[in-house]
């Protein structure tokens, strides 16, 4: 019995995982455009022009948060036995590779202003935090966490009915 969760092709990509946020979301990418209109439209006043310079500043403080928060992915999540191997992407590389005991991880999601963040915890101690960008959305979080659980169930089952060694 193993549960298996290895990053995308897409999701391996840095880029890759914030155009697919752009893509999922495009919606918060609208009031670009209507700045990039303004911009081609010249010539302003010096209020218009503030008010410009003002929206562009506060979109490319959002920018620098989806890059920010793209930066670090869950790249693998092995579980095989009593043991957890957790894979961190940094970029489109591998940074870390953490193993952990089965009994002591926990998953959960809360809500951080409105966004789901997935939580791994081993005890109280957060081992990471996966934003929704790339291909988690808050759906796949849930899929995630209920295949979790339930390879933790079989694994308790399975030690229940195997015995102690």
């Amino acid at each position: 019995m193993q549960l298996n969760y290895n990053a995308t092709h897409t999701d391996h990509n840095y880029l890759g995982r914030v155009f697919l946020f752009v893509k999922r979301n495009f919606w918060l990418f609208i009031i670009d455009l209507v700045i990039i209109l303004f911009l081609m439209l010249p010539p302003y006043n010096w209020e218009e022009t503030r008010l410009l310079l003002i929206m562009m500043l506060v979109l490319l403080f959002r920018d620098i948060l989806i890059l920010k928060l793209s930066y670090r992915h869950l790249g693998k999540f092995i579980a095989k036995g009593n043991e957890i191997s957790i894979g961190i992407l940094a970029k489109s590389k591998l940074q870390e590779d953490i193993t952990e005991w089965l009994p002591d991880i926990e998953l959960e999601i809360k809500y951080k202003l409105g966004v789901p963040v997935l939580y791994i915890f081993n005890g109280s101690e957060i081992v990471f935090k996966q934003y929704p960008v790339g291909v988690w959305t808050v759906d796949k979080m849930k899929e995630f966490i209920d295949s979790f659980y339930d390879y933790k169930k079989e694994q308790a089952l399975w030690k229940i009915y195997k015995g102690q060694d």
